[in-house]
Parts: C-alpha cells; sequence; structure tokens
C-alpha cells in the first residue's frame, strides 16, 4: 500500500510541475517585450463570435445598436468591419457585445476586412 501511495504522490507532483512549467512559459510569451507589439488599434463593439476563436468587430456603434442590428446590418453601419482571430486565452475573456480595443499588425483588405488580435482590451467594464 505504501508503494502505491508513493506512486501517486510523484505522479500528483509531476502533473503540477508540467501545469505549472506551461503556464509560466505562456505567461512569459505573453508579457514579453520583445514580442512584435501592435501598429495599429481598432476600437469597437463584438458583434459575432465564432466557435473557432474568430470575432467580428464593429467601430462607430453603441452596444445598445449592435444589440438591434443583425450582423450584417453592424457591419454596413458601422465605420470599420474587421474578423479578429485570438488566443484561447483571448476568447475567454470576451463576451458578445463586449466593448473592445484591439492592437493588431496587418489586416487583410477585405470587407469586412481580417486580421490577427496581438492584444485586446476590455473597455468599460
Amino acid at each position: 500500500m505504501k508503494g502505491k501511495s508513493t506512486v501517486i504522490l510523484l505522479l500528483t507532483v509531476l502533473i503540477i510541475a508540467i501545469g505549472a512549467t506551461f503556464y509560466f512559459i505562456t505567461q512569459f510569451f505573453e508579457d514579453n517585450p520583445t514580442q512584435p507589439q501592435p501598429t495599429g488599434y481598432i476600437t469597437g463593439v463584438i458583434v459575432d463570435m465564432k466557435e473557432d476563436g474568430h470575432i467580428l468587430v464593429v467601430s462607430n456603434l453603441s452596444v445598445e445598436q449592435a444589440k438591434a442590428l443583425s450582423v450584417q446590418e453592424a457591419i454596413d453601419q458601422g465605420k470599420e468591419a474587421t474578423w479578429f482571430s485570438l488566443t484561447m486565452d483571448q476568447r475567454s475573456k470576451l463576451e458578445k457585445y463586449d466593448e473592445v480595443k484591439v492592437g493588431h499588425e496587418a489586416l487583410a483588405e477585405s470587407h469586412p476586412m481580417q486580421g490577427t488580435a496581438k492584444t485586446i482590451e476590455k473597455l468599460n467594464e
């Protein structure tokens, strides 16, 4: 019985160590100042969210306007509409109709535009 509990204890410590290592490596790369910084920012409302980690941000709309409009109407009425791909960590902190400020690098010239969110900040929490 003593050997079984020792193995369980060792496995538990190993799993915790692996989890802690993964967490600290992730934090390092998120907070590392040598990582590429955003070249532009878009402020707007999240009007659509996909299961695959993409959000549609439309600027120059209030939250109330965004809630009253369909996705296509919001794209047509807003100034800029952009699909952003997010990391799992970024996605877990957001909800539909949040006001956000998204930092990005280059955007694909399409309608709506497309890009990757480098930073994302919730406004009016």
